[in-house]
């Protein structure tokens, strides 16, 4: 009888749906709890690229402008996290990937681990990595800079055809960052500001804008020019040529300012305007090779400047590092302290200049004609306008000093 109800129960098969629903319903569940931590892991894998590539474009922006590479990157990785993270490496240049030993890179490794309701019950939380590396790259030349970080930065006016041969960049973080106004046109590539490009439409076909990025650096900030101890003197006081006139004059202080109005040859050297202007009148002929001029003064408010006026010729060119190791390839040296100043190289006659202008806490207006012409010219001032008609051919010489600063970008690369 019992061997009987053992069988009866053995072959019985009224209880399999039941068993196959239980063990359907444990593989149900269990699927759903491993696909719900599956997806969280995904979002969290995302999160930490995120924060992981901030802190390498921070990082490089750092490098680029000479911070702190790994207090910026941490700074930028935490506040873009949203979950608990480690930061395992920050490496300045990186040790892994295709930019090892690069030292305008950066590489920033974060993890994160956290046991989900689920998944914990079977494994131990999995470890989250992400990785990335973010560079300077240059993307072109430039050899006209605006170091202003607000307003207008470069403004090109009225009915400017200009035509550089090279890019233009304006560090003003202002949405007219580089205004082009009226029927102005201009050719320059790049165009790079760290704000706005206003009356884009103003600029050359085929030109690569690139509004909005970071700013660049001054390229000449480095060499860290002094303004010349000697002589201490003034060498001439209220010094001018009349329009009638032809003389040669010589490297000293010029005090309270150079007024030119005749022919004049510059001898070789450093001429140091102590206040007032060195200022051309429309009927000057003045040449030079191996010519420095540093405008500078007693206070904020008297700082020298460079006035030339239209029909006034000017041909002049710096020192090379043969003539003048320090000043090499400075046309124009105006003391950072002249923020109030404004300069004006005007055409209307020949202008043939070659060098470097460095204003760099001043303005310049720059105003060319069909007769100007510009070898290898670069404007570096706080702001910077440029109207008429200007040309730059920037056919520098070989081993010309910082002939060709470059635009750059920060961008992730890995």
């Amino acid at each position: 009888m019992f061997r009987t109800r053992i069988t009866q129960i053995i072959h019985d098969t009224r209880g399999n749906v039941v068993g196959l629903v239980s063990i359907g319903l444990v593989s149900l569940i269990g699927g759903a709890g491993l696909g719900v931590d599956t997806v969280q892991w995904y979002l969290w894998k995302q999160q930490l690229q995120q924060s992981v590539e901030a802190g390498a474009l921070s990082g490089a922006y750092a490098l680029s402008h000479g911070g702190a590479v790994t207090t910026s990157a941490t700074r930028e990785v935490n506040r873009n996290a949203n979950l608990d993270l480690t930061i395992a490496a920050i490496n300045s240049p990186p040790r892994s990937g295709a930019l090892v030993g690069n030292r305008q890179a950066v590489e920033v490794i974060a993890t994160a681990s956290r046991a989900l309701p689920f998944s914990s019950l079977f494994i131990t939380a999995p470890t989250v990595r992400a990785r990335a590396v973010a560079t300077i790259i240059g993307v072109g030349d430039f050899c006209v800079l605006a170091l202003a970080p607000s307003g207008v930065g470069v403004e090109i006016g009225g009915t400017a055809n200009v035509d550089l041969n090279c890019g233009v960049a304006a560090n003003s973080v202002a949405s007219n960052s580089i205004l082009l106004r009226g029927s102005s046109l201009l050719t320059a590539n790049p165009v790079s500001s760290a704000g706005g490009i206003s009356g884009a439409s103003n600029l050359a076909p085929g030109t690569t804008q690139l509004p909005y990025g970071n700013p660049q650096t001054d390229p000449f900030a480095s060499r860290n020019l002094a303004m010349p101890s000697t002589p201490a003197g003034c060498t001439r006081t209220n010094f001018s040529v009349g329009s009638n006139q032809t003389r040669s004059i010589t490297p000293g202080r010029y005090c309270n300012g150079m007024t030119l109005q005749g022919t004049v040859n510059m001898a070789p050297g450093v001429y140091i305007v102590d206040q007032g202007s060195f200022s051309l009148g429309s009927q000057a002929r003045v040449t030079g090779t191996g010519v420095t001029i540093v405008l500078t003064g007693t206070s904020t408010s008297n700082i020298g400047t460079v006035s030339v006026n239209g029909g006034a010729s000017l041909d002049i060119s710096p020192p090379t590092e043969f003539d003048n190791a320090y000043w090499q390839d400075i046309l124009i040296y105006q003391d950072p302290r002249g923020t109030s100043s404004i300069g004006r190289i005007n055409g209307g006659g020949t202008l043939d200049l070659e060098g470097i202008i460095y204003m760099p806490g001043g303005n310049l207006i720059y105003a060319g004609t069909a007769g100007s012409r510009a070898e290898c010219l670069f404007l570096v001032a706080y702001r910077l306008t440029l109207t008429g008609t200007s040309n730059f051919t920037n056919n520098c010489p070989s081993g010309y000093d910082d002939s060709k600063p470059r635009v750059s970008r920060i961008r992730i690369v890995e």
